[in-house]
């Protein structure tokens, strides 16, 4: 296994050295406390390095290299075709990706992005009509720290990886979100509107908020 890119981040009030793998950016994050060292750090790196090793063998591989993805819970087939120049298309047999091997990530991510936009738009449309409330911008965006948020001025945002996911998800988040354009905090009454409108109520926000949990650094990783 060739070195990992390493994070540094220095804590003030974290009482030991620590380390974890990031399944996103596949990188090692390093949190020094208050008089640790960097050198300190790569020692305690290299000690741990057959941990290291083995948390990197267990990431999901990335969706070429997997030859499939997800879409909006299921599973489709990537299949290259170096000889084709239609760019990428999708049929019933799945997505298809043509041109040399060193595009294929950037045309499937830029493939994808514009999926996003044309399968996510429409239900943030419908949740706003039922809820009545009606951000001033949307945005999908390509972020690997949270799946959305929304300012005070009703700017939406929304994470485009959630495409990939089951749509009682994607739901949430966009209700969730739209949510605080009503209350800007995560009070009983921000939680009550996103149960009332949450497919499932309140049982299906917190399997929601279950499932990010678990999946959602895979998602965040595959592509």
């Amino acid at each position: 296994m060739l070195s990992p890119p390493l994070i540094w981040r220095k804590n003030s009030r974290a009482r030991r050295l620590s380390l974890r793998v990031d399944p996103a950016k596949r990188a090692v994050i390093i949190t020094l406390p208050p008089r640790i060292s960097k050198k300190e750090g790569l020692a305690f790196l290299h000690s741990q390095s057959l941990w290291v090793r083995r948390a990197f063998e267990e990431l999901p591989l990335k969706a070429l290299d997997a030859r499939s993805i997800l879409i909006e819970g299921i599973n489709i087939p990537l299949f290259t075709e170096p000889n084709a120049k239609r760019g990428v298309w999708l049929d019933e047999s799945g997505i298809h990706i043509s041109g040399n091997a060193e595009h294929h990530e950037r045309r499937l991510k830029d493939f994808l992005r514009r999926l996003a936009i044309e399968r996510i738009t429409p239900f943030v449309k419908i949740y706003s009509q039922n809820m009545a409330l009606f951000p001033s911008t949307l945005a999908l965006r390509d972020v690997r720290s949270r799946w959305g948020s929304c300012t005070r001025q009703g700017r939406l945002m929304l994470n485009w990886r959630l495409l990939l996911a089951p749509a009682n998800i994607r739901d949430y988040v966009i209700i969730h979100e739209l949510a605080h354009l009503k209350y800007f905090n995560h009070g009983s009454e921000f939680w009550s509107l996103v149960d009332q409108y949450c497919p499932q109520g309140k049982e299906g926000r917190v399997s929601a908020e279950n499932w990010l949990k678990v999946h959602g650094p895979v998602l965040l990783s595959i592509i």
